[in-house]
């Protein structure tokens, strides 16, 4: 009996040592790190291709200039428009005058202040008298400007503006597109017939003496 037990032993456990042990799962191998720099290489790739493709479009693209949608001058527009300061006035009218009465031996002169302001001198009894008449400016509908004479400064002689106006419109060297009225005390600057020496015409648009104000418009030449 005892001798059975001890071989039915060892059968035992030769039949457990047959017996497979059961297979134990896989553990899982580690995630590898999320490569950053290739994800940076990769974008900046891609934006350096999308450039060149972009660029490569705009150059191949016709370019046309954009047209002004802006209506052109009409004959009566003007070029441009100039708004100057009595002081620049007197300089203009000054270096004008100068010229215009070289060879003249009676010289006058033309000012602006709060009036516009005729100076010179005129013959009295065989004497030289100097003088100044004092105007108010006004721009006529066409842009000529006319001078309406207010008071003559000529001490304490008693001389009427119409005499001394009627001298100077005798005496004194006029451009041809200046009228006297000696009647009317008026003095009429037709700047609709005085021309540039490229043939550009100004005309007045506001004289504001007080607020120093004098705007002019200029006019290109008609064909």
């Amino acid at each position: 009996m005892e001798r059975q037990t001890r071989s039915e032993r060892k059968q035992a456990q030769l039949k457990a040592a047959k017996v497979k042990a059961p297979r134990q799962p896989k553990a899982d191998k580690p995630r590898g790190k999320f490569n950053w720099w290739q994800l940076v290489a990769l974008t900046l790739i891609g934006l350096i291709i999308g450039s060149g493709i972009w660029f490569a479009v705009r150059v191949a693209t016709p370019y046309e200039t954009p047209t002004s949608k802006t209506e052109p001058l009409k004959a009566t527009d003007p070029a441009l428009t100039v708004s100057l300061t009595k002081r620049q006035v007197n300089k203009i009218v000054t270096y004008y005058l100068n010229d215009f009465q070289k060879n003249s031996p009676v010289k006058y002169s033309l000012t602006v202040a709060d009036q516009a302001v005729l100076s010179g001198t005129f013959k009295f009894f065989n004497q030289s008298i100097k003088f100044s008449l004092l105007f108010d400016p006004l721009v006529r509908t066409n842009g000529d400007v006319e001078l309406k004479a207010r008071s003559l400064n000529v001490g304490s002689l008693p001389v009427p503006i119409s005499a001394v106006m009627g001298y100077a419109g005798r005496a004194f060297k006029l451009p041809d597109w200046v009228s006297l009225n000696s009647k009317k005390a008026t003095i009429v600057i037709e700047l609709n017939k005085f021309r540039m020496e490229n043939g550009m015409q100004i005309r007045a648009t506001k004289i504001d003496l007080p607020n120093d104000e004098i705007d002019l418009s200029v006019y290109l030449p008609t064909k």
